[in-house]
């Protein structure tokens, strides 16, 4: 868990997953939260959508892993999220263009679209998006190894899609949810569409039975009501994640 927070603040981080040390889900704290040398293995940066809590990083791992690989750094995400990035950030005006500036006539990354429920692989690793309820084009994603499976949704509201793809998927070892408003907050949480924990208790029945769901994006200022709102949920399989920690499936 490189960063896992809603928000920026001395101790919380932006959301970016390091998936079996070698696919990142999300940008968030690509190059704060891995060293030069961990970035520039990497097979791959699945991006569930542009907004900057997500991608923040990007810019910075693309500069630090310049010569020292010697294949292009794939970023892998919806058509019109990708368009975002490159016409925002890697435009030349922001930050340099690093699908134009090579290494050895190689450019420095690899912006690959990907259609919903197309499945793609990269070391090891299948992926297949889904639309989830989010401002702007966000995908969730269900990854898949040799062994197991994991669901991320990204940030969203109420959703359905996902849940029915991972009613097809066997071996579902963990779900990873986001809330990120206190319950008094409901309001702004579903115009924003997000979750709140009494929201979160609804998403719940939609979910497979018994699989462990982990919450990330709780923002830092509501940090405390809404853990406490999680707990008083009672479900014994909710877990609010923690930064700087790796979580076998």
């Amino acid at each position: 868990m490189l960063g896992c927070a809603g928000g920026k603040a001395p101790g919380y981080q932006l959301t970016s997953f390091l998936i079996n040390e070698e696919l990142l889900l999300d940008g968030g704290s690509a190059a704060s939260g891995l060293s030069i040398e961990e970035q520039a293995k990497l097979t791959g940066v699945v991006v569930s959508h542009a907004h900057l809590d997500h991608i923040a990083e990007l810019p910075y791992l693309a500069d630090n892993i310049f010569g020292l690989r010697e294949d292009s750094l794939k970023i892998i995400g919806a058509r019109d999220v990708l368009e975002v990035i490159q016409k925002s950030i890697f435009n030349n005006a922001v930050w340099p263009d690093f699908c134009e500036i090579c290494h050895e006539d190689t450019p420095i990354l690899d912006f690959s679209s990907i259609e919903e429920r197309e499945t793609r692989s990269l070391g090891g690793i299948r992926f297949t998006p889904y639309a989830v309820n989010h401002k702007g084009t966000t995908f969730g994603f269900i990854l898949e190894d040799s062994e197991c499976a994991l669901l991320y949704t990204s940030d969203t509201g109420p959703t359905e899609a996902i849940w029915r793809g991972a009613a097809e998927v066997d071996d579902l070892r963990a779900i990873i949810t986001e809330v990120s408003f206190p319950n008094k907050m409901e309001e702004l949480a579903r115009m924003s569409r997000h979750l709140t924990p009494a929201m979160l208790h609804a998403e719940i029945g939609k979910m497979p039975p018994e699989v462990p769901v982990y919450i990330f994006h709780i923002k830092a200022q509501y940090g405390d009501e809404t853990r406490a709102e999680i707990e008083a949920l009672g479900e014994p399989r909710i877990q609010v994640l923690e930064e700087g920690m790796t979580y076998h499936l």
